[in-house]
C-alpha cells in the first residue's frame, strides 16, 4: 500500500515537472518569437554573419555575467558536449538570418517552424525511441497548421524560404541534441560554452564570406539589445534547462507556437498581414501542443 502511495505522489510529481518544463519552454519560444522582426530590422543596418556574431557574443557576455553573479562555477570540460550544439545552432541561425534577408519575418518563423516535422523522425533515427501517440498527433496536427499558416502553394518560394527551411532541419537536430547530451547541473556552462562557439563560427564567417558592413542606429542597437539578453542569454539558458525535463517531440510541438508568437510581433513591428485562413492554422498549431501536452 505504502509502495503504491509512494509510486503516485512521484507519478504527481514527474507530471507537474514535465508541465513546468513546457510553460517555461513557451516562454521562451515567446521571445524567440520577438526576435523575427527584431533581426529582420537589425538586417538592414548590418550584413548577416557579423550581425549574428555580436548577438552572440553579447549574448555569452551577459550568461557569463549572471553566472559570476550567481556564484555558478563554469565548467570548463563540458565544451565537448557544447561543441555539436554550437554547430548545429550556428548552421540553423546563419540560414535563418541570411534568409530573413529575402522573405517576410512571419513566413520565415512558420518555416522554421518546421522542424517539428524533423524531430521525431530524426528521434526514431537517432536515439532508436519510438514516439507516443499523442506526440505524433499532436505534431500532425501543427505541420498541418504550419503549412496552412504558410500557404507555399500561394506563391513562388524564394531562396531565402530555402535557406530558412534547411536552418529548420538544423534546429531539429540541436533539439534531439539537447535532450541526449545536457545532464543536471549542466545547462548554464553548455549554454555559454553553445553561445560563444556559435558566435567564433559567425565571425569567421564574417571574415571570409560575406562584405561586412554595419551602420550604427537606434534601430540597430535596440535590435542587438534585446537578442542578445532575451533571445540568446536568457533564452537558451532556459532551453538547456528546461527542456531536458520533457521529451524533445514534445519541446519541437511546443516551438511550433514560435510563428504565432512572431506573426503577432511582425504585425505591430513592420506591419506585415495575416490573411483570415492563417488564424486555422494558428489554431491547429496550439491545438497539436494542447494535445502533446496531454501525453502523460
Amino acid at each position: 500500500m505504502l509502495l503504491k502511495i509512494s509510486n503516485t505522489l512521484n507519478s504527481i510529481s514527474n507530471i507537474r515537472s514535465h508541465i513546468r518544463a513546457d510553460l517555461w519552454l513557451l516562454f521562451v519560444t515567446f521571445v524567440w518569437g520577438a526576435s523575427f522582426p527584431l533581426v529582420k530590422i537589425g538586417l538592414e543596418n548590418s550584413s548577416p554573419f557579423l550581425f549574428l556574431s555580436i548577438r552572440f557574443f553579447l549574448g555569452g557576455l551577459l550568461l557569463y555575467l549572471f553566472m559570476l553573479i550567481r556564484k555558478i562555477p563554469v565548467q570548463w570540460q563540458l565544451y565537448r558536449k557544447a561543441l555539436p550544439l554550437g554547430i548545429f545552432l550556428f548552421i540553423g541561425m546563419q540560414l535563418q538570418t541570411v534568409g530573413l534577408k529575402y522573405t517576410e519575418a512571419s513566413k520565415s518563423a512558420f518555416i522554421t517552424g518546421l522542424c517539428v516535422v524533423f524531430v521525431p523522425i530524426l528521434v526514431v533515427f537517432i536515439e532508436k525511441k519510438k514516439p507516443k501517440k499523442a506526440s505524433v498527433i499532436g505534431v500532425i496536427l501543427a505541420t498541418i497548421g504550419i503549412y496552412i499558416f504558410a500557404n507555399p502553394l500561394s506563391g513562388q518560394w524564394n531562396r531565402g524560404d530555402l535557406f530558412t527551411l534547411l536552418g529548420a532541419v538544423s534546429f531539429a537536430f540541436e533539439i534531439i541534441l539537447v535532450e541526449m547530451l545536457v545532464k543536471q547541473g549542466e545547462s548554464e556552462s553548455i549554454a555559454l560554452f553553445t553561445i560563444l562557439f556559435t558566435a567564433a563560427f559567425a565571425m569567421i564567417g564574417s571574415i571570409f564570406f560575406e562584405k561586412t558592413f554595419i551602420h550604427p542606429s537606434y534601430s540597430l542597437m535596440f535590435s542587438l539589445g534585446f537578442v542578445a539578453l532575451f533571445c540568446t542569454a536568457l533564452g537558451f539558458q532556459m532551453q538547456m534547462y528546461w527542456q531536458p525535463k520533457t521529451t524533445a517531440t514534445a519541446a519541437g510541438v511546443i516551438y511550433t507556437t514560435e510563428p504565432v508568437f512572431a506573426a503577432l510581433f511582425a504585425m505591430w513591428l513592420l506591419q506585415e498581414t495575416l490573411a483570415p485562413k492563417a488564424w486555422l492554422g494558428a489554431g491547429l498549431i496550439m491545438s497539436g501542443m494542447l494535445i502533446a501536452e496531454l501525453r502523460k
